[in-house]
């Protein structure tokens, strides 16, 4: 694994564990129900996470309301937790672990039919200033971004997925037999066993971070099977193969930058620079002598609030900072603070920035 990943396995699978629950406390449909069933089966350690976070309200007798509720479930086999969770994380989840215990009930049964399912196709959209985490059929963990939209089309033979816009971050299953693609704009991303971000900005303008395995860069009308899948994720930029259909292999710890639908040369990152380009995974911004013009447009991706500067050399300055991502009243305290950058709202969603009047 690539020490550029920002996330550990058991970090990734505590995330999926509390967005499940938190769905389940705001209420499953029957397809959610589904999903829900398949990724408790794909691994005992999911069914551990569960439990885990149930054990820090021993007080509270949650252990024993579970036992009630399972007596098939040996909650001894947990005596020592595995997993560390903040309490305020905890908490909050007391109420939904209740919601959602009727669920695990008799999951063996169905396991069968899950895994009969092949084709899947469902959509996945975010609104502004949302984030969320969602497991496919087969066991892929998807994180979308802020105003997104992804189209999921499952079949026999090939995984395909269209961001219709915003960002998502995917952590693909192994399945050779299914090449996995997402589509955004004019290009296609394939996953060669890997971690990756793909962020859209327009349909020709395009960000890819590749943070663990290989991605290749081709156009939507290259078509990759099982066939071919091998090949590809030996091969490199230099291999004739790759060069015929004018694509790009992009590997880990590596950004390619598209703009007007070509694919500049790929750059290397540091690991700073791969957990400010993905601080958005764990909520945040991070600005490192961005230019405030620029940094404003970002924290606009995540609110309904705009920003308008009083000359353009104010949105030339430089700012470096971490924000949670959509508190704009920090965001104007900081600049207040340390750009004694004065603003005045304009009406709900609008807020005008200039500098501070000396008395």
């Amino acid at each position: 694994m690539s020490n550029v990943h920002p996330f550990t396995s058991k970090n990734v699978i505590l995330e999926n564990a509390c967005t499940w629950v938190s769905a389940i406390d705001r209420g499953l449909s029957n397809e959610e129900k589904e999903q829900f069933k398949l990724w408790m089966l794909q691994s005992a350690a999911h069914q551990d996470a569960v439990y885990e976070i149930a054990q820090l309200w021993d007080e509270l007798s949650v252990l024993n309301e579970l036992s009630i509720l399972f007596p098939q479930h040996n909650s001894a086999n947990h005596s020592k937790s595995k997993w560390v969770v903040p309490y305020s994380i905890a908490a909050s989840l007391f109420a939904a672990l209740m919601v959602c215990s009727y669920l695990l009930v008799n999951l063996e049964n169905d396991f069968g039919k899950e895994l009969a399912k092949v084709n899947y196709t469902k959509i996945y959209q975010t609104k502004v200033g949302e984030q969320a985490t969602y497991v496919l059929p087969d066991g892929t963990i998807v994180q979308l971004n802020t105003n997104s939209m992804l189209e999921v089309a499952y079949s026999k033979g090939r995984r395909q997925l269209l961001l219709n816009k915003g960002e998502g971050r995917f952590n693909v299953a192994k399945d050779a037999s299914r090449p996995f693609s997402v589509m955004a704009g004019d290009k296609s991303f394939t996953a060669l066993g890997t971690v990756f971000n793909v962020q859209r900005n327009t349909s020709s303008d395009l960000e890819l971070v590749v943070t663990e395995g290989k991605v290749m860069i081709t156009d939507p009308s290259v078509a990759v099977d099982a066939n071919d899948f091998k090949a590809y994720q030996l091969a490199d930029n230099s291999t004739q193969k790759i060069r015929q259909i004018n694509a790009n292999i992009v590997t880990s710890g590596e950004k390619a930058v598209i703009e007007q639908s070509i694919t500049k040369p790929i750059t290397q990152l540091s690991v700073d620079d791969v957990q400010r380009d993905l601080a958005w995974q764990n909520g945040m911004l991070i600005f490192n002598g961005e230019q405030l013009g620029d940094a404003l447009n970002e924290v606009s991706r995540y609110t309904a609030t705009r920003f308008e500067l009083s000359s353009a050399e104010l949105a030339k300055i430089k700012v470096a900072g971490v924000f949670r991502a959509g508190d704009v009243a920090g965001l104007l305290e900081s600049l207040q603070t340390n750009f004694s950058i004065d603003h005045e709202r304009l009406g709900e969603h609008v807020v005008s920035l200039k500098y501070q009047t000396k008395s």
